[in-house]
């Protein structure tokens, strides 16, 4: 991560209220999945997720739930729901 990317993540205090960057989600997928073909196959899903998100189009991932930031618009993911949908697709 870079210093601009670890000084936005601080300002938004994402950490203190439960949000995860597409980032942290990709970095989450890859260290809580044991399976090489498992992770290939949930980043490449949600990195499709993401991109859809990004551009304002619905969603594929019903179980992924996601908010903007209000002041930096960046895409969010609470925690708790990329938990529930990682456990939900395994």
């Amino acid at each position: 991560m870079g210093i601009r990317s670890a000084l936005k993540k601080e300002l938004m205090n994402l950490d203190a209220l439960g949000l995860m960057t597409a980032d942290d989600v990709r970095v989450y997928l890859n260290t809580h999945l044991k399976r090489a073909q498992d992770k290939l196959t949930l980043i490449s899903r949600f990195n499709t997720h993401h991109s859809q998100v990004q551009v304002g189009l619905p969603s594929t991932e019903k179980g992924l739930v996601f908010e903007k930031h209000r002041l930096f618009k960046d895409v969010l993911y609470p925690k708790s729901s990329v938990q529930k949908w990682v456990a939900k697709t395994q």
